[in-house]
């Protein structure tokens, strides 16, 4: 099955002249059409430039392409519909009915809510470091074996998404989780995903571009942030 960025982009292209202005932080790219629509997508230390904004096309095998084009994406699909709840992740899922959770991706905040509850998930992050993370060497092992996953949007665009959900057993529910994410039905065309949770934010709000700008993380950008979200079909009576 076609990776998402690359099939994105086979469905709605990329027209830079639907960009109206961007920029490249130390930590997130955003970019905002001309509809005043804004999306974001973490960099994770990727060598970043404006070249693919103003000019050629755009590859979808080179990383600083990826993660434009998923920013570019976000300021499309996630504007798409209108949000009748702006929940966290954890008010939306009964994760107690889960005996084996992964975390791709360590959300520290999630993570600290799991521990007040008494609820046991195993964490994986390529790119931190806590005594918290499990070894990379049993990712393979505990995905092969896990009933839910919290997946990190940036999956996406750093190319390991199809590689994860190729190893999880068929009945694993797949969370998406992170500002990066597409939110998109499309997503739910790749097997196990349930729920795709990430982030709009306020129509021409040039203060989410100062932000990433100015170096800011995804702390940074909560305060300007709506945490929206859409459900799978056939999950929806899941949802609390």
């Amino acid at each position: 099955m076609e990776e998402p960025i690359k099939y994105f982009y086979s469905l709605m292209g990329f027209a830079r002249s639907n960009i109206k202005k961007w920029v490249i932080g130390e930590k997130y790219i955003a970019i905002m059409n001309q509809a005043g629509h804004i999306g974001v997508c973490a960099t994770l230390g990727t060598r970043m430039n404006d070249r693919l904004i103003l000019e050629g096309e755009p590859d979808p095998d080179d990383p600083a392409h990826r993660i434009i084009l998923n920013a570019y994406f976000n300021s499309i699909c996630n504007y798409e519909r209108d949000y009748s709840d702006i929940k966290d992740i954890f008010e939306s899922i009964d994760f107690s009915k889960y005996r084996r959770m992964v975390m791709v991706g360590y959300f520290e905040s999630l993570y600290q809510k799991f521990l007040k509850q008494g609820l046991p998930i195993e964490v994986f992050d390529i790119q931190k470091q806590s005594h918290i993370l499990s070894d990379l060497s049993g990712m393979e092992k505990s995905l092969s074996g896990a009933e839910a996953i919290i997946l990190t949007g940036t999956t996406v665009f750093n190319n390991t998404f199809n590689d994860i959900i190729s190893i999880v057993p068929a009945d694993c529910s797949i969370f998406l989780l992170g500002p990066s994410n597409i939110i998109s039905e499309e997503m739910f065309r790749y097997p196990g995903i349930k729920v795709v949770f990430g982030s709009v934010f306020r129509h021409n709000d040039k203060s989410v571009l100062d932000i990433v700008g100015a170096g800011h993380g995804t702390r940074g950008l909560l305060p300007y942030l709506n945490k929206v979200y859409i459900v799978r079909n056939d999950y929806r009576h899941e949802i609390q």
